[in-house]
Formats: C-alpha cells, structure tokens, sequence
C-alpha cells in the first residue's frame, strides 16, 4: 500500500486519516523494513539508472576511494557536502538530492540560505563538483569538503 508512494502522496494519506486505529495502521506500513530506503541503497539505484560505475562515481565527486566504497556498504555515513558532491556527479535533480540529503540525515538544501542557494543554482545547472567549488569560491563560501 505505501511502498513506491511519494511524500506528497503520502501526506494526502496522513490527512485524510481520520482515527487512532488507521493512523496505527499507517504508522506500522511505514515502519516495515520493505519501505525504508538506506541511502546506500537509494546511492546503488541512482548510480545504476546514471550508468555511472563506483570508481568512476568516486571520481567525479572526489571522494576518495576506500572511502566511496564504505558510503556504499553502508560502514561510512557521509558528510552533507560529500552528499552533494556525489548529487552532483550524478548529475541528480534538485528533489533527489533533497531525498538523498534526508535519507543521510544530512538536512535538506535550503534557498534562503546563501551557500544552499549556490548549491541548488549549481545542480539545476548540472554543474560539476569542480566547477561547484570554483562557483562557491568566485562567491565568498566554502567549497564543498
């Protein structure tokens, strides 16, 4: 019933749940492991819909290896610019990389937020990591770590 259901179908769900006894129901729906999406897996989804292999993921985002391999098993979590890093060698929309950041637990990218918006301008643009940190540098912000 909920797996492949987005969040605002989801949400549309949520209010027209009227009692305890179907907001249960729902609950338990979204809390069985079929419906949880780790962002190792949702990671290997993306990679294989792009064609993009790990190494060459690895490269383009500039992660490190061994590191980029533990990201994908699941022993490493990645820091919210690793994330973007990756998002942006994917090549990903601006709404999977928002998924991508919540499943993390990294924090959705925010507009009103200078360094966010410059990151958002750079994925609607395609941009690369490289290209990204040039962006951020020409505007006084950090570059992606």
């Amino acid at each position: 019933m909920i797996t492949g259901k987005t969040t605002n179908e989801l949400l549309k769900l949520l209010s027209s749940t009227n009692t305890r006894s179907s907001l249960s129901d729902l609950s338990d729906e979204l809390d069985k492991p079929e419906n949880k999406t780790s962002f190792p897996d949702f990671l290997t989804k993306k990679m294989l819909e792009k064609g993009i292999s790990p190494g060459r993921l690895w490269e383009l985002s500039l992660i490190q290896r061994n590191y980029g391999y533990q990201i994908l098993n699941g022993t490493k979590t990645p820091g919210r610019d690793k994330i973007i890093a990756i998002c942006l060698s994917l090549a990903l929309s601006l709404e999977d990389t928002q998924r991508a950041l919540i499943l993390a637990n990294a924090g959705a990218l925010y507009a009103r937020r200078k360094r966010d918006s410059i990151l958002i301008f750079s994925l609607q643009k395609r941009l690369s990591v490289l290209d990204t940190n040039m962006l951020l540098y020409d505007l006084s912000e950090e570059p992606l770590s």
